[in-house]
């Protein structure tokens, strides 16, 4: 074992004493608070996670707050999280890039994504692990997103080991909005969401309709169809809900391009080299959710069914592989979901004091058929490199104990048990096959306090996350040819996170954390053939610390930096994780509504990241800032100018380094940087009306 996995294994079976000292002492001198079992409701208090809350980088991004912040993408909402980035590499109706707690997370591996209790991340996927597109997403129409980073809760499982977002629609609006929006760079969009009340309940509607073309010579031409329809009944303690959603995408696409092109002048900083490049989506899905409240428990179940298709037509590589077609090549995603999870909460006593117990189940099924890799020429088809049928089933099941040792002190104790299938038919039959693995995973959380509206944490858990299931059957190369080895089905993750929280300062919340995270192999980038790997193990570490300050009703102030540390373990060329973040900032500050007048100021800086095992080639930094201002005449109307990149700052969304080939120069490429630019400046006007 290496040393850093001993350190932190040592941590772990540290923080287990400290839990058998802690529960020891309080057994014998504290008598036990009185805790009741309720449904939890999202509010806007900034103090309201201090007494509640398991973890110090668990939270709950308000409405509110994803109303105020200008959105240049939908993906964005997401950047409320401390020290979480979003970025894009190609056209903007493709999933978003991440970044959180030194990952670069790629599409969305290693960060559990869910929407009304169904997955969005999209194992054994045809373009990265873990696929997450929020293209689908009516930011107007959510109720709040929870995050709850490291693998330390029970009810998350697969893609969790840097964090989980939940998110969910609201059932019943305050009042009808509809949304009309122009801009730069061919930004169009409307939307109309109402609730009505139907049948003893309410009918939740939304319709969007967006298009966008960048800033890029050859135009995203990004057009979008989304709608959902929910109707639900019941109150915080009883309900049901019923829910379909439909969206539909299309876009080009100006990937990331090789730096020496546009330093050389072969295209200009907004210019392609490979004009074919494109996609097109579409996701529906139906799900149903239902809670009941007896005396001393609750029941939470949900199920659900997705289905999903997608598009890509990408060359990363331009002429190295193929010097007569080209390198570009089709990724084709089609796939059926589905899934149900429930979950008992009931309140029991031992030796006198309250506790809650969990018992959840969760069962998911993806047939893909195909999922397949293509070669192609201005998106026609040469050769059939991969066409697979998939099977992919998971069940999981877990327990969680909640105990109010004492006023000033409580634990949450969990355990959870993973369970995978996979059933791979490939084109190619030396690739076919089943395989299956399990994990069982613990989880402990300490929380002492408050203190003078202070409180403490200590989290300590195991998690994993899945790889591409054609990897555990793969005996060849599906392009070379050559022989290959198997890879693990499932990685684990073993975290710690100690931290604080306080609310000591009036309308004021501050949340301080180091954490500490092993994964047993890493998923890196491979240009060569424009897909994930998985690679060598990783040990990180960093710092967070997250502010949120409302002095009044109407002015909003926040502040994140993130520190992050991450390195290979075993890595021959060097330990430095490609892609990976050091140093993540933003600050806001919103104004809602003096004299009828609003705005909103953003900064995000995205620090400099090793783009090479060794060190050597490195990104720039970028800092962007954008802004909003507006007016309401009245409850009814609104108006707000919003301005993206508001100095022009001529930065990159993402880079990368790999080699690649351009016309005339050597067969076997050239090394070097690879960059998508972020949007130039760029203004969107919105009316809003409700009705």
């Amino acid at each position: 074992m290496n040393n850093e996995s001993t350190n932190i294994a040592s941590l772990w079976k540290l923080t287990l004493g400290i839990f058998i000292i802690v529960i020891g002492y309080a057994t014998a001198v504290f008598g036990g608070g009185v805790q009741t079992l309720e449904t939890v409701e999202i509010t806007d208090s900034t103090e309201n996670l201090v007494g509640s809350a398991d973890s110090a980088t668990e939270g709950t991004i308000m409405p509110k707050q994803i109303e105020d912040r200008p959105l240049l993408r939908t993906g964005e909402i997401l950047e409320d999280v401390p020290g979480l980035i979003i970025s894009q590499h190609s056209g903007e109706g493709k999933a978003n890039q991440y970044y959180l707690r030194g990952f670069n997370l790629d599409h969305g591996t290693d960060m559990a994504t869910t929407m009304a209790g169904m997955p969005i991340n999209e194992p054994t996927h045809a373009h990265g692990q873990g696929y997450t597109d929020l293209n689908f997403l009516m930011p107007e129409l959510l109720s709040g997103v929870q995050y709850k980073k490291g693998p330390y809760y029970a009810d998350q499982g697969d893609f969790s080991a840097a964090g989980a977002v939940i998110m969910d629609y609201r059932n019943v609006l305050e009042r009808n909005i509809a949304v009309v929006g122009m801009g730069t760079e061919g930004y169009r969009r409307i939307l109309v969401v109402g609730s009505p009340e139907l049948a003893g309940g309410h009918l939740l509607y939304g319709f969007e309709a967006y298009h966008h073309d960048g800033p890029w010579v050859n135009p995203d031409n990004y057009n979008k169809l989304n709608g959902v329809l929910r109707y639900s009944r019941g109150d915080g303690q009883n309900s049901f809900s019923i829910t379909a959603m439909g969206y539909n995408g299309t876009w080009n696409a100006t990937n990331q391009v090789a730096l020496r092109a546009i330093d050389e002048g072969l295209i200009s900083r907004y210019g392609s080299l490979s004009p074919t490049d494109a996609g097109n989506s579409y996701r529906y899905s139906l799900s149903v959710e239902g809670q009941q409240t007896s005396e001393n428990g609750i029941t939470r179940e949900n199920a659900y069914v997705i289905k999903y298709q997608m598009n890509l037509w990408n060359n990363f590589e331009y002429d190295l592989e193929d010097q007569v077609n080209g390198d570009q090549f089709h990724q084709y995603d089609n796939r059926v979901t589905s899934g149900f999870n429930v979950s008992h909460d009931w309140i029991t006593k031992l030796a006198g004091l309250d506790m809650v117990n969990t018992i959840g189940l969760q069962v998911r099924n993806d047939d893909i058929n195909p999922v397949g890799l293509y070669h192609t020429v201005d998106q026609q088809l040469i050769s059939v490199t991969e066409q697979d049928h998939v099977i992919q089933t998971s069940g999981s099941i877990y327990v969680q104990n909640r105990f109010q040792w004492s006023e000033k002190f409580r634990s949450i104790a969990g355990l959870r048990e993973d369970y995978y299938y996979w059933d791979v038919m490939a084109n190619n039959p030396l690739n076919s096959g089943e395989a299956h693995g399990s994990l069982l995973s613990p989880k402990l959380s300490l929380i002492f306090g408050p203190w003078e509206k202070t409180e403490y944490y200590i989290n300590a858990g195991q998690g994993f996350h899945s790889n591409d299931g054609r990897g555990a059957t793969m005996r060849v190369d599906p392009l070379t040819g050559e022989p290959t080895s198997k890879v693990t089905p499932l990685v684990r993750a073993e975290g710690l996170d100690i931290g604080a929280r306080t609310a000591v300062i009036p309308h004021a919340q501050s949340e301080l954390t180091f954490w500490a995270l092993n994964l047993g192999s890493e998923l890196v980038f491979d240009g060569d053939h424009g897909i994930t790997t998985p690679s060598y193990a990783s040990h990180r570490y960093g710092l967070e610390w997250a502010n949120y300050y409302t002095p009044t009703s109407w002015f909003t102030l926040d502040a994140d930096l993130a520190l992050s540390h991450a390195r290979f373990v075993g890595d021959p060329v060097g330990p430095y994780i490609p892609g990976s973040p050091e140093v993540v900032a933003s600050a806001g500050a919103s104004v809602d509504s003096i004299d009828g007048y609003l705005g909103s100021l953003r900064m995000r800086y995205f620090g400099p990241r090793p783009l090479y095992d060794d060190d050597s080639v490195r990104s720039n930094a970028s800092t962007i800032v954008d802004a909003r201002i507006g007016y309401k005449f009245s409850n009814n109307w609104r108006i707000f100018l919003d301005c993206f990149n508001l100095f022009n700052a001529q930065v990159s969304d993402i880079d990368y380094f790999y080699v690649s080939r351009l016309p005339g120069e050597p067969p076997a490429g050239v090394a070097d940087i690879s960059t998508h630019p972020a949007d130039p400046r760029e203004f969107r006007l919105t009316l809003a009306a409700n009705f």
